[in-house]
């Protein structure tokens, strides 16, 4: 919940406009960098929940994005060191980034359709879920050249707070539960 703003207080930082790989400043990074790791926190919660379910396919459904998060996460110490962008390890890191959120889509139907997680919860993954497709839908019927920053600052900062306040919640309510359990 803390770092859910992160990306939105960067692009507040340039005044909306984009910033290309290596233009960003260490606090840009430092912040971007924050993000991701909140990301990568709320689907490690999301799996310690087993919200995609119990099963095979639902612990690989959330595991995956785990590994590309990391990779994301990687991106931004990359940028910090000035790291080569032609290399391949720097474009598979560029690459995490899209597909992680592809895949919290992916992980937000999961959780939608295991109903391990009460309903107010399993919505909030879909929040954040939609963020790349509502964005990218957007930009194409606004016939954009470039998906809006503000509207994709926002509706990340929102979804993944959204996020962090259902694992928070879901977690003391499982907690409670697992306490009355009779043993």
């Amino acid at each position: 919940m803390l770092f859910a703003p992160t990306m939105l207080i960067d692009g507040y930082r340039h005044g909306m406009q984009r910033t290309l790989n290596g233009e960003n400043d260490l606090t840009g990074d430092l912040l971007t960098l924050a993000f991701a790791v909140g990301w990568w926190c709320a689907v490690l919660g999301l799996k310690r929940l087993q919200a995609t379910g119990p099963g095979l396919l639902g612990r690989i459904i959330v595991t995956v994005p785990l590994v590309t998060i990391a990779f994301a996460v990687l991106q931004e110490v990359l940028d910090m060191l000035h790291f080569n962008m032609q290399h391949p390890l720097y474009v598979m890191s560029d690459l995490a980034w899209p597909l992680s959120m592809l895949l919290t889509f992916v992980v937000s139907m999961a959780v939608l359709f295991a109903r391990v997680l009460p309903m107010p919860h399993r919505l909030a993954p879909l929040v954040c879920g939609i963020s790349l497709p509502v964005g990218i839908g957007y930009m194409v019927f606004a016939r954009l050249e470039d998906m809006p920053l503000a509207e994709f600052g926002w509706h990340t900062a929102i979804g993944w707070f959204l996020l962090g306040l259902a694992l928070v919640t879901a977690e003391s309510r499982q907690g409670h539960c697992r306490a009355l359990a009779p043993a």
